[in-house]
């Protein structure tokens, strides 16, 4: 063994490689750097191989592993061996190691293709991180179906647990169901028994079955008679037929029940008045079976109502006697006015007559004169007959008519008819009369006696007053959008206090001495008749001011009423 290792770093007649280099300093240094430098990392990678193999014992092909370390030292060895033959010649353990390296290198490479198939048969990284999350996904997957089936084990629960407490609870409820059917049954009967209204039940063949005592003295049949009857044989005749269409309804399921006022024809003859109120026919599992229908006695109510309408149509005749007559003590308080607007024409038409009298003495006669005078007479006369005409109307007593009319022309109309009047007291008449007013639906006489009762009442209101006396007439349209028209009359008379403006159209109120107090309330009550209103407000600085508004009718929209605006009186 020793002869052998001597052998092996005989030099013999070997020359170092250095020879062949030629000892060049940067040459040897190049060799012996390159070699030193590989064979240090040749032999670093087999310890990193270890110590891997070392980590990880569940590695395969492990032998695999230590051939390669085994085959990667060698290498090492012989860069070593390359420097250490640059001045030391033993080339025959350079052979061997190179030798040895070989057949390490022969035994790794048939290690590495016999194990090749079963390397290449091992998942990459790519499948193996989809088989792992493949993997996870089915954990998930059985863990979310694990949960799942505990919560429809413990729903599963809940629904029997809550489904057994409904059972319970239902058998309770039907129990309680039963008990207060059986109650209330018993209620129905008492009810029906002691009730002070009639209460009967009707079968599907529209007979009655069942009546109380109160339905039987109402209709004055007994209840075994009422068994051979129904509502329709019952029912005053002209009634009939409505009766038999309500029932027809009622039982086909069309109709749900019914409530009217009709008549019943008693056993005796005799007709009363009634209050039919009926609902769909009782469950068949109902002792009570049929439809129920309450009766209420109405005759007096009726018969009341009746007095009432009769009572009102006398009370709005005694209104139209109170105006009618208001309106005649209006004129006689006008009297002397009225016979001033009479007399003027009356006194021109004779002073045109002694006139035509005297052009036709002269010589020759002046016929062109004569015929001015003549003309002259016919215009007085007419305006006098004018004068009468619109005291005719104010006066007659006639029913309400609704005709346009402008109430512009209707208030110069009153105006015209009181200048005598607010002359004699010295009050100064101003009008303020609003162009393009729609014609308005009314009765002309009872809206002029409107006005002419605020003008008197404003006139006698500044009849003691030492002041100014001025009244202004102003009409304009209604607010808040202009659809009607609107009357102020305003006065500068002694005003009126906040409990008299409360009272004011009041009947019988009045604030003068003679006065009835009918004439504001009658005026009131023409304008609501209208559809209108009127009321009263105080006038600045003095005074009062009395309005009303009257609406138009849906289709007026008639703009051309003519306006005027008189001179001061």
């Amino acid at each position: 063994m020793t002869s052998f290792l001597a052998g092996l770093f005989a030099q013999q007649n070997f020359i170092p490689h250095g020879f062949c280099l030629a000892w060049e300093p940067a040459l040897l240094g190049l060799h012996v750097i390159s070699d030193s430098v590989v064979a240090f990392a040749y032999y670093t990678i087999p310890f990193a191989l270890i110590y891997f193999i070392s980590r990880r014992r569940d590695l395969q092909f492990r032998g695999i592993f230590a051939l390669t370390g085994a085959f990667i030292l060698a290498c090492g060895t012989t860069h070593i061996m390359g420097v250490l033959t640059l001045w030391y010649p033993a080339y025959r353990l350079d052979g061997v190691i190179k030798l040895f390296t070989a057949v390490v290198s022969i035994l790794t490479a048939a290690a590495m293709w016999w194990a090749m198939p079963q390397a290449l048969a091992l998942p990459s990284m790519a499948q193996l991180e989809e088989a792992n999350r493949r993997l996870q996904h089915e954990i998930g997957e059985r863990a979310s179906v694990q949960a799942a089936l505990r919560n429809a084990n413990a729903e599963l629960e809940q629904r029997v647990a809550a489904r057994t407490a409904e059972l319970e609870a239902e058998v309770a409820q039907r129990r309680r169901t039963e008990e207060t059917l059986r109650a209330s049954e018993q209620r129905w009967r008492s009810m029906f028994v002691g009730s002070a209204v009639g209460i009967a039940l009707t079968d599907e063949n529209q007979r009655f079955v069942a009546a109380n005592d109160s339905f039987q003295k109402m209709i004055g049949y007994t209840e075994e008679e009422l068994s051979s009857l129904g509502p329709v044989e019952i029912t005053y005749e002209d009634d009939r037929e409505t009766t038999r269409e309500r029932l027809d309804d009622l039982l086909s399921g069309r109709s749900s029940g019914y409530q009217v006022e009709k008549r019943y024809r008693r056993k005796d003859g005799t007709v009363i008045w009634v209050r039919v109120s009926t609902a769909l026919a009782l469950e068949p599992g109902s002792n009570l079976r049929g439809i129920p229908t309450v009766i209420e006695d109405i005759t007096e109510r009726k018969r009341a109502e009746a007095e009432a309408r009769e009572s009102e149509r006398r009370y709005r005749e005694v209104e139209m006697e109170l105006a009618h007559a208001s309106r005649v003590a209006t004129m006689g308080q006008l009297s002397a006015s009225i016979a001033h607007e009479i007399n003027q024409p009356i006194t021109a038409a004779i002073t045109n007559a002694n006139a035509a009298l005297r052009w036709l003495g002269a010589r020759p006669p002046d016929l062109e004169e004569v015929r001015q005078a003549l003309g002259r007479i016919v215009n007085d006369g007419n305006r006098a007959g004018e004068v009468i005409s619109r005291v005719r109307d104010l006066i007659k007593k006639a029913p309400p008519r609704k005709d346009r009319l402008g109430i512009n022309e209707a208030i110069l109309e009153v105006v015209a008819l009181t200048r005598s009047e607010v002359v004699k007291n010295r009050i100064s008449v101003q009008t303020e009369l609003a162009e393009g007013l729609p014609r308005i639906q009314g009765d002309r006489v009872q809206l002029q006696q409107v006005i002419l009762n605020l003008i008197i009442n404003a006139v006698e209101a500044m009849s003691d007053d030492e002041g100014s006396r001025e009244l202004l007439i102003s009409t304009g349209k209604a607010e808040p959008n202009g659809s009607g028209v609107l009357v102020a009359v305003r006065d500068s008379g002694p005003g009126l206090t906040p409990a008299s403006i409360e009272r004011l159209f009041e009947a019988f109120y009045t604030t003068k001495p003679d006065g009835m107090g009918m004439g504001l309330s009658i005026c009131r009550s023409i304008i609501e008749a209208h559809g209108g209103r009127l009321w009263a407000t105080a006038n600045a600085p003095r005074g009062a001011v009395l309005q009303f508004a009257l609406p138009l009718e849906p289709e007026e929209s008639d703009p051309g009423e003519r306006t005027g605006a008189m001179p001061v009186v």
